[in-house]
């Protein structure tokens, strides 16, 4: 990935007496891959901490190894949590549009967000109280619930405040069709790095003796709280936020406002993609430990499945960079969905097949390479285990991973692109408002995906308490646990197939979009 050149750069880049009298920003200057790097660097630590919340956070409250609540009620305390959490983000983004400090537009909403959402993720993780059975009103519940739900809005509160104003900003740093996607593949590259992390703790600790999910969320949580302030005062630092140039000069009120984003066609089409999408993967998060410990019976290894799953989707972000750029964003997408999709079937597969296929997959076979002492050592540990299964299940985990990133950065810069057309229509830069609908439906989309995925599970049998070897799950449950862990997942991801077919916004037409913005600004000023 390399940086923004000049000519790339300077259709957005106003002259001092420009900047002086707009306020905030620094004089645009050509991204440089160390400023696309800082941008990028606080989606490390974001991801981070939503990588436990996606996959830890149905096994820390609802595991006997956790705080053992109902698995039915934890998905409904973080549905309702998402929900407030996604009204918030129009205020946030419509706020964010507007204000002018010193210091630009996004900078300081960031600033106020990020102490908030790290003290939700430290309180969220390491508890101060003990749960307990409480009576309240004649009610009796645990305290768990409620504690539960606190946190999760504190968290996604100083989440909204940051991440909107972080993704419009990013949308703001480049304006070419393939840079922008430029500078989304290098945060999601970073989004990614950090997942990596948080999949590699636990496989990690384990050595250590540290083998339950209340484990590696500790560590997770201390590494966030160190990390994420040092990486977002370096982006405040040293990443530009330029002055804003707009043809309109008026206020547009809210509701006008986001009448306007709403009439942006290609931008619903994107929604309802990203809808329908992080549905599914919301599905898949919620389910991924239930099916690697009670279908692969490798709970113990779940740590050492996540770590290649995110070194392949960094692995492949290049090359759908590169496809992006032969085919376009829309193509390319469509591509990724097919590839998900494509490995997704193989996974009820494996689950219903006999251990005995896999053997030549066991553990001795596959890391028959390592010295003996720590061979033995590694089989000792995972006794009775079948590694096979689970070895082979890795394989294509990383197949069907490497299609991730590309379903998370071109959206993500196709979103970039339909704020060209608001702008084009009202002259304002809108950004904030579009991405936060965008991340408001990611929220509520991610709300039902957990309610689906799990209260599905629920209804065909499925019992997270249950013990996989001395008191397993029926065999009917678990291979419905194995079709909405991946198949009913990559179905919803097929409504986008159909939208983006004929989606208009290419690179030629956005190229035109520009040239009219241009045209107005330039007679404006």
């Amino acid at each position: 990935m390399g940086a923004i050149s000049d000519e790339q750069s300077s259709a957005e880049g106003p002259s001092s007496g420009e900047q002086a009298n707009q306020g905030g920003g620094a004089e645009q200057k050509p991204i440089s891959n160390f400023r696309l790097a800082s941008y990028g660097a606080p989606s490390m630590p974001l991801s981070m901490a939503t990588l436990p919340l996606a996959v830890y956070l149905t096994p820390v409250y609802a595991d006997s190894d956790g705080f053992a609540l109902s698995l039915g009620f934890v998905g409904l305390m973080l549905a309702l949590s998402r929900v407030f959490d996604g009204l918030t983000d129009p205020l946030i983004g419509f706020y964010s549009d507007r204000i002018r400090t010193r210091w630009g537009r996004r900078k300081p909403f960031i600033l106020i967000g990020t102490p908030i959402f790290i003290a939700g993720v430290w309180l969220l993780w390491i508890p101060p109280i003990e749960f307990a059975e409480v009576t309240f009103l004649g009610a009796t519940f645990n305290s768990g619930y409620p504690y539960l739900l606190g946190v999760l809005i504190l968290m996604y509160v100083g989440a909204t405040i940051k991440d909107v104003p972080y993704s419009a900003w990013g949308a703001e740093l480049a304006r070419g069709y393939n840079e922008r996607t430029l500078v989304m593949s290098w945060k999601e590259a970073f989004t990614v790095t950090g997942s990596l992390i948080g999949a590699m703790t636990p496989a990690i600790i384990v050595f250590w003796g540290y083998t339950k999910p209340t484990d590696a969320v500790y560590f997770l949580s201390i590494g966030v709280a160190i990390l994420m302030p040092l990486l977002v005062l370096n982006m405040v630092k040293v990443v530009p936020e330029y002055p804003v140039k707009e043809s309109g000069t008026g206020r547009i009120p809210i509701r006008e406002s986001f009448r306007y984003v709403w009439q942006n066609e290609p931008y619903r089409k994107l929604v309802i993609i990203f809808l329908f999408s992080t549905i599914g993967s919301a599905m898949t998060n919620s389910l991924s430990f239930f099916f690697v410990k009670h279908v692969l019976l490798a709970g113990d290894l779940y740590g050492f499945y996540l770590a290649p799953y995110f070194i392949s989707q960094i692995a492949a972000i290049p090359l759908w960079f590169m496809l992006s750029r032969r085919i376009g964003k829309h193509r390319a997408t469509m591509a990724a969905i097919f590839w998900y999709a494509l490995w997704s079937c193989l996974i009820p597969l494996i689950a219903i097949a006999p251990q005995e296929w896999f053997t030549s997959f066991e553990l001795q076979h596959t890391l028959g390479f390592l010295p003996d002492s720590w061979l033995a050592g590694l089989n000792e540990r995972f006794e009775g285990i079948p590694t096979g299964k689970f070895a082979f299940f890795i394989g294509v985990m990383c197949l069907k991973g490497s299609s991730i990133g590309a379903l998370s950065a071109l959206p993500y810069a196709m979103a970039a692109d339909v704020v060209d057309l608001d702008s084009a229509t009202t002259g304002k830069k809108q950004g904030g408002a579009y991405f936060s609908i965008w991340t408001m439906t990611r929220k509520i989309a991610y709300a039902v995906g957990l309610i689906v995925g799990t209260t599905a599970a629920t209804y065909v049998g499925f019992n997270s308490l249950a013990d996989p070897i001395t008191d397993p799950n029926t065999g009917e449950s678990l291979l419905w646990l194995a079709c909405l862990y991946s198949i009913v997942p990559a179905i919803f991801k097929f409504v986008a197939v159909p939208i983006l077919w004929n989606y208009s916004l290419t690179e030629e037409k956005l190229a035109q979009v520009q040239a009219e913005i241009d045209a107005k600004t330039a007679a404006t000023t």
